[in-house]
């Protein structure tokens, strides 16, 4: 129950009690605006209708340090801004905390909150409950997952196309058919979609949504409305002034996955807010709610402008409350945030706390770096799940020239070689010495930035020059040394102890080739957030095209599941073994079916012997590429260079 004004202590700190942005039970509207002056509320029954808009002077009140000012509205239009009398200038923008916002299709994207009564039916679905050390997730952008005609279904990149049965093999039908428990969606927050043109976006289009606008608010991009709008057009926005909530298309997502036993994971991005529209935060900053560097200007750890400070109460408790909302309004199971070494400890403990409270699961993901810093260890002390890119570094590599790793017989720079054994039995040494539990770090070898690992290991092993034009049917079937490395690395990320996240075509050893239409040659692109075209969307035949590598990707997923999730959860240890080769390792565990060896070779030419007590050894995975030879106290396995394999002795 929220408590009113009068009824809690008078710190900013507890701005926590008080409901801001349009407060349907008290019917107000409440908004933070320490530097403005005068304050008006406007309203409208549709976007453009001016001769329907009311004006309302907002009356200011102190709570704490900040400066509110509340409107009363028992009967609101539907849709509302502020007007903002402030350093002399006047303007209009958005609540900062609109749960639905309409945008104009054009650059700047003037926007207008929504106020929506909707109640949505989740039909009795529950959440999966997966716990953290069995997490496998797959990493999607949700247009770039159905966008390609080769998805087959009715509406193409959409929260609806995401969910929907198209061609045999493609959308949720792979999702289900590789065997993942959740899905982790780039950022579906209210983002402008149209940038300037620039030598970094030579597009024009912000595509991935790593610019958010409004934390608490669903893209419209993904809806029906939004898949193909027409310049100057309100999205969604009927002539009637009706407007179609992107936020009850993606409700439908996710409980459809949810019934599918896949939980969902959503990518907030709380460092930063856009610079290319109106933002409203960015107007109304008192000059606290983002960084200054010591010399006065706004600190760029993110590289996108500004870092956003949640060292302040009101951005902190906007934060929290936007983390909670997504949990509790739309039922997901849990967030990655974005470059979260940019935030501090206190708001990062206080979402983490937050988000408990909600949902006692949450599965609570960060990436633990930015421009500036690099902190894993602290961020998993704090109960937070981090990206694991020593274990990316020391297994595929950093760079595809200079810096390779295991599956290319090297040790990356900064993963030395006796820290390959550990991190396989789920012991991030980079978290301190000793991580505090297999679950502080999710391993993971492809993700949206960056080269794809097929892209990747094509340039390191000289298949592709860097910028070399190629089409993509010239990367078509998967040569024998790529598919040998490619499923090397599939089961190094699938066997490991810990979560896992794997990116959407990563099953099939995908392509990023730089074109339009998915003909044209081009170079291989490891940047393409800006490319709403066939570099990003997924083409579903070299699905069928790639079926080797396919095929092991899901046996990988089977043998963890069913073989390796009692080990990598329960009470029974990991064994480390070492072969007589230099780029050798593997480990041994106890389930209750038997002893299980999971083995791995990166040497480039040369065979490995491992020595394993005891036996009979049947092979699980992996049985063309081994021989077992029994010896006086057990048998002695010799592996192929570059593969895997898990046995049994039951």
């Amino acid at each position: 129950m929220v408590r009113r004004r009068s009824e809690v202590s008078n710190s900013a700190d507890d701005l926590a009690q008080i409901a801001l942005g349009w407060v349907a039970a008290e019917g107000c509207f409440r908004l933070v605006a320490p530097k403005a002056s005068k304050v008006w509320l406007v309203q409208r029954s549709h976007p453009e209708n001016q001769a329907s808009e009311r004006v309302a002077a907002m009356q200011p009140t102190r709570f704490g340090t900040a400066l509110l000012w509340e409107g009363a509205e028992a009967s609101p239009l539907r849709y509302y801004r502020y007007r903002v009398e402030q350093d002399q200038q006047t303007f209009e923008i958005a609540d900062p905390r609109s749960t639905a916002v309409a945008r104009q299709w054009q650059l700047g994207h003037p926007t207008w909150s929504v106020i929506q009564h909707q109640e949505f039916d989740w039909n009795h679905t529950n959440r999966p409950g997966i716990p953290m050390a069995e997490l496998v997730v797959l990493e999607l952008h949700v247009r770039d997952f159905t966008a390609h005609p080769s998805a087959g279904v009715q509406h193409p990149g959409s929260y609806l196309g995401l969910v929907e049965r198209g061609t045999a093999g493609s959308g949720l039908d792979a999702v289900r058919d590789l065997g993942v428990n959740a899905v982790e969606l780039l950022p579906v927050t209210s983002f402008p979609c149209l940038e300037p043109l620039a030598p970094w976006n030579p597009t024009g289009h912000n595509h991935w949504g790593y610019m958010p606008s409004f934390w608490m608010a669903p893209s419209e991009r993904y809806s029906l409305a939004g898949l193909s709008p027409k310049p100057g057009e309100w999205v969604g926005v009927a002539a009637d002034g009706t407007f179609a909530d992107p936020g009850l298309e993606l409700k439908q997502a996710i409980r459809e996955l949810h019934a599918q036993g896949i939980a969902v994971v959503l990518d907030l991005v709380f460092n930063h807010v856009s610079i290319h529209d109106d933002n409203p935060l960015c107007r109304l900053d008192p000059g606290t709610w983002r960084v200054h560097n010591h010399t006065g200007g706004l600190r760029n750890k993110t590289g996108c402008g500004h870092d956003m400070d949640g060292r302040d109460p009101v951005m902190r408790q906007l934060m929290v409350d936007a983390a909670v909302h997504w949990l509790r309004e739309y039922q997901v199971d849990g967030l990655r945030l974005d470059l979260a070494e940019v935030l501090d400890d206190r708001v990062l403990a206080a979402i983490r706390d937050a988000c408990r409270a909600e949902y006692g699961r949450a599965l609570l993901i960060a990436e633990p770096w930015s421009l500036g810093g690099y902190r894993p260890e602290q961020l998993a002390n704090l109960g937070w799940t981090v990206w694991n890119d020593k274990f990316r570094n020391g297994f595929l590599g950093h760079h595809p020239k200079h810096g390779r790793g295991f599956v290319l017989g090297r040790a990356d720079a900064s993963v030395p070689r006796e820290q390959l054994a550990p991190l396989l039995a789920g012991f991030a040494r980079h978290l301190g010495g000793h991580s505090p539990s297999p679950q502080a770090a999710i391993h993971y070898v492809e993700s949206h930035d960056d080269h794809t690992s097929a892209d990747f290991l094509r340039l390191a092993l000289g298949q592709v020059a860097p910028g070399e034009l190629v089409t993509r049917a010239q990367l078509l079937p998967l040569p024998e040394p790529l598919l040998r490395r490619l499923k090397l690395l599939a089961a190094l990320a699938l066997w490991s102890r810990g979560p896992v996240m794997l990116a959407q075509g990563q099953e099939w050893g995908r392509a990023k080739v730089q074109s339009a239409d998915g003909v044209a040659p081009g170079p291989l692109d490891g940047n393409s957030y800006c490319r709403d075209d066939a570099t990003n969307h997924l083409d579903w035949r070299e699905r069928s095209a790639n079926r080797i590598l396919v095929d092991w990707y899901r046996r990988a997923v089977e043998v963890r599941r069913d073989w390796l999730a009692e080990s990598f959860s329960g009470p029974y240890s990991l064994l480390s073994v070492h072969g007589d080769r230099m780029w050798s390792y593997g480990y041994t565990t106890a389930s209750r079916r038997g002893q299980v060896a999971v083995l791995f070779n990166g040497e480039q030419e040369f065979d490995a012997w491992f020595e394993l007590p005891g036996g009979p050894w049947w092979a699980l995975v992996g049985a063309a590429e081994l021989r077992i030879v029994p010896t006086p106290n057990g048998v002695a396995i010799g592996l192929t260079a570059c593969s895997a394999a898990v046995l049994w002795s039951g």
